[in-house]
């Protein structure tokens, strides 16, 4: 009967995640941590040469002996100047993996992103992106933890071959646009529109005969910043994606907390030391969020915890997942280069 049950029990999560999850993305908690991944249009979107970092995410560990993970990591970089000097093109890579469960269902994808910035002005208050996404997608499963009841009575392994067949790989495209309105020296209001899977690729499995299709995804974000005082603001915002009749909605609120160094006369402008945010959001018929994020010298970090408030949390007792990210920005100054200088010997 144990058998028979854990039989039951691997067979209705292989046909779930193979038709319900065959093409769900990555989602985060804290959309900032990985722009360029929700939106194209994000990559290059900053101040500085190159920026570096990574996301990692685990969920279900309450209840899933190996539970669902994701990692992330990404490199995005301003490569060149545009059609005039307020115009820049960018570019980015993405690389990321993430597997569940004792079988290790594992998807893993290589992303690359090219951007176009048009500037409005030459302070930059008015920032409009274009962006374009190509990637190479696989699914693959490990079937080396895999026991069936038919292994057991007659030594037989066809259902074992099944799920050693379950590999698959797509290209896949993606688009996506952004506007980034200056409010203050502080804050900015931002919208994005993204779609993925525009060419909606299909996965057919070795052996397989039916073409499993990926679906167009839409993402829609949009944040507003508030200046309260001069040290604190308020950041409002929401994030949409719809995958089919799938749909998710996350409303967040942060606050941001800046310290300044210290000026030496009063004409300077007090420049930021380091900033913090922490807030709240809710992932509609979902989870409550607790996020908390801080920028130091080039360095962004953040951390959340989502906190299973659906029917889910009879299973998981309130613990959805967690997730850490971390990225930075470098600025490599050019070598500026001076004319030779010649000098005529006295006779």
């Amino acid at each position: 009967m144990i058998i028979k049950r854990n039989l039951f029990i691997l067979i209705y999560f292989f046909v779930y995640i193979s038709n319900g999850l065959l093409a769900q993305d990555l989602h985060y908690t804290n959309y900032n941590l990985a722009k360029h991944y929700f939106n194209p249009a994000e990559a290059a979107s900053f101040q500085g040469t190159i920026r570096v970092g990574g996301v990692y995410r685990e969920q279900f560990s309450s209840f899933i002996h190996k539970p669902y993970s994701s990692s992330l990591i990404f490199m995005d970089s301003p490569i060149s100047y545009g059609l005039n000097k307020n115009h820049w093109i960018g570019c980015g890579m993405i690389y990321y993996l993430d597997q569940a469960g004792d079988l290790a269902l594992q998807n893993n994808g290589f992303i690359g992103a090219l951007s176009y910035h048009i500037g409005f002005d030459s302070k930059f208050k008015d920032v409009l992106g274009f962006g374009f996404q190509l990637g190479s997608i696989g699914r693959t499963i490990n079937p080396n933890n895999a026991q069936f009841e038919e292994q057991f009575v007659s030594g037989a392994k066809r259902d074992l071959a099944l799920i050693t067949d379950y590999k698959g790989r797509y290209t896949d495209y993606s688009i996506g646009t952004k506007y980034r309105h200056k409010l203050s020296l502080y804050s900015n209001f931002n919208v994005g529109l993204a779609v993925f899977h525009i060419t909606e690729p299909a996965i057919k499995f070795n052996g397989g005969k039916i073409d499993n299709v990926v679906h167009r995804r839409i993402n829609i974000n949009a944040s507003y910043g508030i200046d309260l005082s001069k040290a604190v603001s308020v950041i409002p915002a929401i994030y949409f994606s719809k995958y089919t009749n799938v749909t998710n909605t996350m409303l967040q609120f942060m606050m941001e907390y800046r310290t300044f160094k210290k000026m030496e006369s009063k004409r300077q402008i007090a420049k930021e030391k380091f900033n913090v945010q922490m807030g709240l959001g809710y992932r509609i018929q979902d989870a409550l969020q607790f996020m908390f994020m801080g920028n130091y010298k080039n360095w962004q970090f953040g951390f959340s915890y989502d906190m299973t408030v659906s029917t889910a949390a009879i299973y998981n007792n309130y613990y959805g997942g967690f997730e850490i990210g971390i990225n930075r920005i470098f600025n490599i100054q050019k070598k500026i280069k001076l004319p030779p200088k010649f000098y005529c010997p006295r006779f």
